[in-house]
């Protein structure tokens, strides 16, 4: 961070994010935290550690073996029961159809009047011991579990109010934390985090939130009452394990974590826009490229840095073109959709009908397509497949990263086309078609670990993105015929 301080006189201040090497605080003249929660005398280190051993007391019981016998106790105990019940109910069962057998078989020796009637009341009073025998059998079975069952519960209940414990010792001191992160803003005016965040997304603070370099910085120059006059932050050392990161380049200041705090800290200051919410000038359209046109679809050639759909700020897009080209047109228009930095070949459908009929076609992975990508390095490999699940990386919107759990299944084969001058010239060839994915395949370090030139999200900046869909293969929508669009690279 570039400052001025007493006077007039510039000079800079140097901040990390998170900790190194398990603490805040260095002597290589890197800024102070915020807060230092890993100070050892501080009440987060107790907290912490009082957490730890609640934690290590729950895996200790979770896994005793103590739980374990009282469990299969239990589980023999219902086992049990359920055998004894049956074979009582068997036996229940074998016993009235016998006493029915004796009725019948008495009924025709006995008299009447005088000895059946005797009978019949010793075929009742022995059922009715038959069914005092189950009860007491039922009786003792509903016994023996409840105690089993009690025995069990007593330790699982013990389980249950540590892991509340858990759960309140840990937000009590989460707040505590929050509320220690105090940040100024050159007004001197100071929040901390919970109200800062109270109307996020999250409407709480996201895990190392105030640890980043750029808080950091500002916190303390304003303490020391310098100006900020421009600021940047690089990433130093190996990639992380799923995001796109290389040694050595510029990245903006996380969104999750340091947006909402940097919305309070430069209160007051004239800063430069957010290119990300900038709205490009009007200008005037360029003149579409139409590869083909039928009655039922056209396919055109995007240009670079043109939006395939409205945005948010932004309307101008090939959508809005042929919306007003095509204005008795029906349906979505648009079957698939390029990244407004990509250029190439764009299908649109002039009916509801059309759009279903090719849309299917991408849904089925039918349709043959081909990009085209000018790599920041060069690539030794002649060809190959990547399969790197993707995931919104919601601190960072909109970048995507790498998640083997939760992301979604992405394939990408590609074949290098030749090595020139330290770049690669690359064919990609996208199974799937996620947001970002040929440049995070490109750029991630389990991928090919070059990045697009132009790649101003996982890469550097340059004239453009070098990444051009100029091959698509298809079955036209009503005459099933095959098609090919081919279009030259524009670099």
């Amino acid at each position: 961070l570039v400052v001025a301080g007493a006077g007039g006189r510039l000079g800079y201040l140097a901040a990390h994010s998170g900790t190194l090497r398990g603490s805040s605080t260095l002597e290589d003249g890197f800024c102070p935290p915020v807060y230092d929660r890993t100070a050892e005398s501080g009440f987060f280190k107790k907290g912490e550690a009082e957490l730890n051993g609640i934690n290590a007391r729950v895996e200790e019981m979770e896994n005793s073996p103590e739980r374990e016998e009282r469990r299969a106790r239990l589980a023999a105990a219902e086992e049990r029961t359920q055998a004894v019940l049956s074979e009582v109910k068997r036996e229940q069962k074998a016993k009235k159809e016998e006493r029915r057998r004796k009725r019948e078989e008495m009924w025709d020796v006995l008299d009447p009047e005088e000895e059946y009637p005797a009978f019949e009341e010793r075929m009742l009073q022995e059922g009715a011991a038959v069914q005092r025998h189950i009860k007491a059998l039922k009786a003792q079975c509903k016994d023996e579990v409840a105690q089993s069952q009690a025995s069990v519960d007593e330790i699982e209940n013990e389980l249950k109010r540590l892991r509340d414990l858990r759960k309140q010792k840990s937000a009590e001191l989460q707040n505590q934390l929050f509320n220690q992160y105090r940040f100024l803003n050159i007004r001197g005016e100071e929040e901390s985090l919970l109200p800062i965040f109270k109307d996020t997304p999250l409407g709480r603070p996201p895990a190392g939130a105030g640890d980043c370099a750029a808080p950091k910085l500002l916190q303390h120059a304003f303490s020391k009452g310098y100006t900020p006059i421009a600021m940047a932050e690089f990433w130093w050392g190996k990639p992380p394990a799923l995001e796109v990161r290389r040694h050595g380049l510029y990245y903006p200041a996380c969104r999750g974590k340091c947006e909402p705090i940097l919305g309070h800290m430069l209160k007051g200051m004239e800063v430069g826009d957010n290119p990300l919410e900038c709205v490009p000038e009007e200008r005037e359209s360029p003149k579409l490229e139409i590869l083909f046109e039928d009655e039922y679809f056209l396919v055109v050639n995007k240009p670079s840095d043109i939006l395939s759909t409205p945005g948010r700020q932004v309307d101008h897009s090939i959508y809005s073109m042929m919306k007003e080209r095509y204005p008795n047109s029906t349906g979505p228009l648009l079957v698939h959709r390029l990244d407004m930095s990509t250029s190439g070949i764009l299908i649109v459908a002039k009916d509801k009908d059309t759009h279903k009929e090719i849309s299917a076609q991408f849904i089925d992975r039918s349709i043959k397509k081909r990009y085209t990508a000018l790599l920041d390095g060069e690539c030794n490999s002649p060809r190959g497949k990547i399969t790197l699940p993707l995931i919104g990386d919601y601190l960072n919107r909109p970048m995507q990263k790498v998640d083997f759990e939760r992301g979604k299944p992405a394939v990408t084969f590609y074949e290098t086309v030749e090595v020139s001058n330290g770049r690669t010239r690359v064919h990609f060839y996208p199974v799937t078609g996620r947001t970002h994915q040929l440049r995070v395949h490109a750029a991630h370090s389990m991928g090919l670990n070059i990045p697009i030139v132009g790649d101003d999200i996982y890469g550097q900046r340059d004239e453009r993105l070098m990444l051009h869909a100029g091959f698509l293969e298809m079955k036209h929508p009503k005459t099933k015929k095959e098609m090919t669009f081919a279009v030259d690279d524009p670099f």
